[in-house]
């Protein structure tokens, strides 16, 4: 295999509060850029770039954060004519050398480089995780099962032969069983409408349905150490249960309802982000999705990277150009022009809520607080419902007490240009406007922080 100008090493992610280390020690005759980019099971990428020039018997060496667990790398030499993937497994406090000889070859050295090549080999005898699946599914999963058995024996082959650590044996038997599984699932995955030489036989389809309980038999250490490989695997599982449509991916929703329903643990807290994550890039959330996944998420990490994702995604607005007259109020319909002159000439706190969202109505209750003591010093709390059903609406509003001068519908939020603007899709939502109509804080902080009495104070000191 031709060895390229760069070479990748990409690993999952651990939490780094556990973090130990391990090395890749790099030689080559020529000056040579390594990447290492660090993904974690959500695609998060964490990159880092070495460049050394070779000095002869002196390494440069480059320092992985790799937690308490082995990691698999994919090492790829990248040329002008193909990508060439090279495959190796890493322990704490392991050093791996990666070598360029002669003739373009890697090579692996160290303490353990058997156990380095044993990936490498198994690919070269047709064995290894890039084989492509037969152009018919017939005699599938059987397949699969033959070849996870032919992948463990020939692991025991090596290992006897050449004394693989017990952990090594034990860490490479999970990933093979994780590829059985996914390979398996992947038959499925891979067929579209160009693909029409495949034959999805009804016993192949049949053996799908219980493919459940080879996602619940995994080990933890997989949903843990092969982040991405899993995610895709339940993605694609998902997609299975909701639609049993193998032509065309069903809408995001019937997904998003499919992982609530099918999945539950780590499992559907997994599923729920990578499935936001993709629909979020295309704008197919709605604040619904949101509202239910931080209602039932109980992986704190998932949590936090979906916020910071919408974050993210929240623009510095300072002024609103849709007149559309969208905010409802008894019969009297308004613009968001009409809804700011309405409080022109004071400082005005909006609150974006919805009747079934628990959070929200949580912190209309801390807001209501803080209204008393700043409505007197010149600042209007306005809130605006999401609701698509007006009865819904009058009774959470009559519930929580909400004077009516105050509360607006917005019931047509998702083909409003206004919510576009705003980007609204998470609630509980604040936006500040200043006394001049304009977009002061377009994500402003809750009732509850205590941040918003310094803005409020701050802002009425202008």
């Amino acid at each position: 295999m031709k060895f390229g100008l760069y070479f990748y090493l990409i690993f999952g992610y651990l939490n780094l509060s556990y973090a130990q280390n391990a090395y890749v020690k790099g030689n080559c005759q020529t000056k040579e850029t390594l990447y290492i980019s660090i993904q974690n099971e959500i695609g998060v990428d964490m990159s880092k770039e070495l460049s050394f020039n070779y000095t002869q018997n002196k390494y440069e060496t480059v320092t992985l954060p790799i937690g308490e667990q082995p990691q698999l790398l994919y090492i790829s030499a990248s040329s002008k004519d193909k990508i060439n993937f090279y495959q190796a497994i890493i322990f704490p406090n392991d050093t791996i050398e990666i070598y360029k000889n002669d003739e373009g070859f890697i090579e692996y050295l160290g303490k353990n480089k058997a156990e380095y090549m044993f990936l490498f080999n198994l690919e070269e005898m047709g064995l290894g995780i890039y084989n492509t699946p037969e152009n018919k599914c017939k005699g599938c999963p059987k397949y699969y099962e033959e070849l996870l058995e032919k992948r463990n024996k020939m692991l025991k082959k090596f290992s006897d032969s050449l004394s693989f650590r017990p952990q090594f044996n034990e860490f490479v038997k999970k990933y093979f069983y994780l590829k059985h599984i996914w390979g398996w699932l992947q038959l499925y995955s891979f067929v579209s409408k160009e693909t029409k030489d495949y034959n999805l036989d009804k016993q192949y389809l049949d053996s799908l349905k219980s493919f459940k309980k080879y996602l619940s038999l995994a080990p933890i250490e997989i949903k843990k150490l092969y982040y991405i490989s899993y995610a895709n695997t339940l993605k694609t599982y998902n997609r299975f249960l909701t639609e049993n449509d193998y032509k065309q991916a069903p809408p995001f929703e019937k997904q998003f309802e499919s992982g609530i329903k099918n999945f539950d643990g780590y499992n559907r807290d997994l599923l729920l982000t990578r499935l936001l994550k993709d629909a979020l890039k295309k704008n197919e959330v709605k604040p619904e999705h949101i509202t239910k996944f931080l209602e039932i998420c109980k992986t704190t990490e998932y949590i936090d990277y979906i916020n910071d994702i919408l974050k993210k995604r929240i623009k510095n607005t300072s002024d609103i150009t849709d007149s559309s007259k969208v905010f409802y109020q008894n019969k009297n319909q308004f613009s968001w022009r009409d809804l700011i002159d309405k409080y022109k000439n004071k400082v005005t706190y909006i609150d974006f809520w919805a009747s079934w969202c628990a959070p929200c109505r949580l912190e209309i209750e801390n807001s209501r607080k803080i209204e008393k003591e700043y409505i007197k010093r010149g600042i209007n709390f306005v809130y605006i419902s999401i609701d698509d059903k007006y009865d819904s609406w009058i009774n959470a509003k009559k519930q929580l007490n909400l004077q009516e001068k105050d509360n607006f519908l917005f019931s047509t939020i998702s083909e409003s240009t206004i919510s576009k603007q705003l980007d609204l899709i998470s609630i509980p939502r604040y936006i500040i406007i200043g006394k001049n109509g304009k977009i002061v804080n377009s994500d402003a902080p809750r009732p509850s922080d205590l941040k918003i009495k310094k803005e409020f104070d701050d802002i009425l000191k202008q």
